[in-house]
């Protein structure tokens, strides 16, 4: 992969650290990019995060404040991130293999391991596949359990004609260096709920 971050980018961040006041953190800058990146995305709020283990972290928690504890339902196949944020929330693990076709987890296992504990699932979209159906949503939305999206590395791939990230109740996302879509650092939590 050819360097991510060109000579412009690099002149208009030394151009911005040249104002007699640069803003470093939560510029009006930031703001518009939440904005555009709601709107990209197809959701109501968005908020910009140091990381996208942030962006987990704060969906774990925002999930332990509206449905309290219990269990987490997530894939075998994830990040770290995804884990601990659920642990540092004090939520059980329910882990569910994968699907090795689209490396989610597996449907009929995610169905069957709901329960009465369950808080919510927590969806993990490695390399830009998608592990959505029609009839998984349609089962977590009569059961009014909650879809949280890992979109770490899925930035822009879509279920039918909505981008992923925009299905959940709330979708993480990170800009790390190495993703394909970079802030170098970053990470943005958005979704129907004001984070």
């Amino acid at each position: 992969m050819k360097n991510n971050i060109t000579r412009s980018d690099l002149n208009k961040v030394v151009d911005y650290l040249k104002l007699k006041d640069p803003v470093l953190t939560q510029s009006l800058n930031v703001k518009k990019f939440e904005k555009k990146w709601s709107n990209w995305l197809g959701v109501k709020y968005s908020v910009f995060v140091n990381s996208g283990s942030s962006a987990n972290l704060l969906s774990m928690t925002v999930i332990r404040q509206l449905f309290g504890y219990g269990e987490i339902i997530l894939p075998s196949f994830t990040w770290v991130s995804d884990i601990s944020s659920a642990i540092q929330n004090n939520f059980d693990l329910k882990f569910v293999d994968i699907n090795l076709r689209n490396l989610c987890m597996n449907e009929n296992n995610i169905i069957k391991s709901i329960n009465s504990k369950t808080k919510a699932v927590f969806i993990t979209y490695a390399q830009g596949f998608n592990g959505l159906t029609n009839s998984l949503l349609k089962e977590l939305k009569n059961r009014k359990i909650p879809l949280i999206e890992d979109v770490c590395e899925s930035h822009g791939a879509k279920f039918k004609s909505k981008k992923l990230g925009s299905y959940g109740l709330i979708s993480n996302f990170s800009f790390y260096y190495a993703h394909h879509m970079t802030t170098i650092e970053g990470g943005m939590a958005g979704g129907r709920i004001m984070l």
